[in-house]
């Protein structure tokens, strides 16, 4: 009579919590936090709060001397890994622009963790942002938006200032997606200015000064009739 030989499961472990499990499919079905975390690597929001640590310690390696590689299993290891992964979803959330340059803006101006998703954060962002950006950006970043205006409402896109919704526009010149370059030399955008009322007028001004800009745009003769001609040539 054949022997009758009972098979003993190999026994699996997570890598990432250690526990062990009977069979695969229980390891394959298993979803510890950790583990959630990696999965999460290729997300937008995984992505770039895997890019603002990784920056957190390039910077501080800058000033200590001291580099490692980091990888992303260091990452999900991190205590900061929350913190991190808050600051991402409202980099998201807020579409804000130049998401790079916003990490580098927290981080050298030594904001704590906890301060950097305020909205007053946010706003010394954008103001500083739109002052020391080249025209050329601006511009770029400006008919980038329109175009994703012009798909969803199936306008054509240079008619942006003359058909965007008032309350938008003042929420996409508050947030930076449209830079007073934009706005002060479009002839268009005073036909969007006029359907403003004086309270969204004041927001749009507390952001983008006039004064401030007139005079900005007046000491940078070359860079303002850049900026006009490209917009007149685009019907804007």
């Amino acid at each position: 009579m054949a022997k009758s030989w009972s098979v003993i499961p190999k026994q699996c472990r997570c890598e990432f919590c250690k526990r062990e499990f009977s069979d695969e499919l229980r390891l394959i079905n298993h979803i510890c936090e950790k583990k959630r975390r990696w999965f999460q690597r290729d997300q937008p929001q995984g992505r770039i709060a895997f890019m603002a640590w990784s920056r957190f310690y390039e910077l501080n390696a800058a000033v200590t001397g001291k580099k490692n590689q980091r990888t992303y299993k260091d990452f999900i290891d991190s205590k900061y890994y929350l913190a991190f992964s808050r600051f991402a979803r409202h980099l998201l959330d807020t579409a804000a622009p130049e998401p790079a340059r916003f990490i580098d803006y927290v981080l050298k101006h030594n904001l704590p963790v906890d301060k950097w998703t305020h909205d007053t954060v946010y706003e010394e962002y954008v103001k500083d942002l739109l002052r020391s950006e080249s025209p050329e950006q601006a511009v770029e970043r400006g008919i980038v938006l329109m175009r994703e205006w012009s798909q969803q409402h199936e306008q054509p896109w240079y008619d942006f200032f003359r058909e965007v919704n008032a309350s938008q526009l003042t929420r996409w010149i508050q947030t930076g997606r449209i830079s007073p370059w934009v706005l002060y030399n479009a002839s268009s955008a005073e036909s969007a200015l006029r359907r403003c009322s004086p309270e969204q007028i004041n927001m749009i001004f507390a952001m983008a000064p006039t004064a401030q800009w007139q005079l900005k745009l007046r000491s940078d003769k070359e860079s303002a009739a850049f900026v006009k001609d490209t917009l007149k040539k685009a019907g804007l």
